[in-house]
């Protein structure tokens, strides 16, 4: 990692409380080693993510505070549209985003990004109706701990092969 990338990636972990800094540190480690560098945002409160040149998409965020409000803890959101299957605490984040706006911001926009099937996230209700929601947002995961780093780094690792695999079909 560059000195500046660490410099920005040492300050933030001095901003969020401890328990969260070595889950941050390592999901940086992991993103830097698969090429993503951080980049700070231009927000008032401090959020970098990750990106890629080569893909040309952030695949992640950290947030000192979830959604900027300070008394929340530091918020983390991830793109793994391209996953199978992942662990219900990433179903949620899917079916909050969908809900937090009563479900107008969903289904394809239309923006031609994706390149041959729809690129998202499908969330199947329990009465059998299923909402598509556009992959190039984030998702917010909330309540997650140090038990889900090896399942966010698989995502991480599935999302980074899809959007090179796709590269190299096109």
């Amino acid at each position: 990692m560059r000195e500046k990338s660490k410099a920005l990636l040492n300050e933030f972990l001095d901003a969020v409380p401890d328990p969260y800094r070595l889950m941050f540190q390592d999901l940086a480690k992991y993103a830097d080693m698969l090429g993503y560098t951080p980049k700070r945002n231009k927000t008032k409160h401090l959020s970098i993510d990750f990106s890629k040149n080569k893909v040309k998409t952030s695949i992640m965020k950290f947030e000192d505070h979830d959604n900027g409000i300070p008394s929340r803890p530091p918020g983390l959101r991830l793109k793994f549209y391209a996953n199978q299957s992942y662990s219900d605490i990433f179903r949620q984040g899917v079916k909050r985003v969908i809900e937090e706006f009563e479900g107008r911001y969903t289904g394809c926009y239309g923006c031609g990004r994706c390149k041959g099937n729809l690129e998202g996230y499908t969330y199947l209700y329990p009465d059998g109706r299923s909402v598509f929601r556009c992959g190039r947002e984030l998702i917010a995961v909330q309540n997650w701990n140090e038990s889900y780093l090896e399942e966010m780094k698989r995502l991480i690792k599935v999302q980074d092969e899809f959007w090179l695999n796709r590269m190299d079909t096109l």
